[in-house]
């Protein structure tokens, strides 16, 4: 059980981290999810639809009933954002790699669009672990 303490403090420190507070910092911070499209869920792309499906019924192996199949597809969704990650992370790779007067800003640039994409790999990591867990029990 927390205590009084505790909790006290935990509430101070929470009204502290409120989010940015200017008007430039809430816009830039509402444009983030958006750069890269990342943050969007793959299952709600139209063109991503039919990659979905049949992923998913090859997963199933044909039979399972309605639970082993909407698990089947979480774990395709995952599978296809973690493609997009990975093709992501090759494109930003090839900027660089492939660019023979490439400066070091570049490289460090580039480090830190891998830091950012890392964030979305271990979610999708995560998300098809969790379904194909799931699956197994089922």
């Amino acid at each position: 059980m927390t205590s009084a303490r505790k909790a006290s403090s935990n509430r101070k420190n929470a009204q502290n981290s409120t989010g940015p507070r200017s008007e430039f910092g809430r816009r830039h911070s509402s444009r983030n999810a958006l750069r890269h499209g990342l943050a969007i869920a793959i299952g709600s792309d139209p063109s991503f639809n039919k990659d979905i499906e049949a992923l998913a019924t090859t997963l199933e192996h044909g039979g399972g009933g309605q639970i082993i199949g909407e698990f089947a597809r979480q774990v395709a969704e995952a599978e296809l954002d973690l493609l997009r990650i990975r093709k992501l992370k090759a494109a930003r790779f090839a900027t660089v790699f492939d660019n023979p007067g490439a400066k070091l800003g570049d490289y460090s640039e580039l480090s830190e669009a891998l830091k950012q994409l890392e964030r979305y790999e271990r979610r999708a990591f995560s998300r098809r672990k969790r379904a194909l867990l799931a699956m197994i029990e089922k």
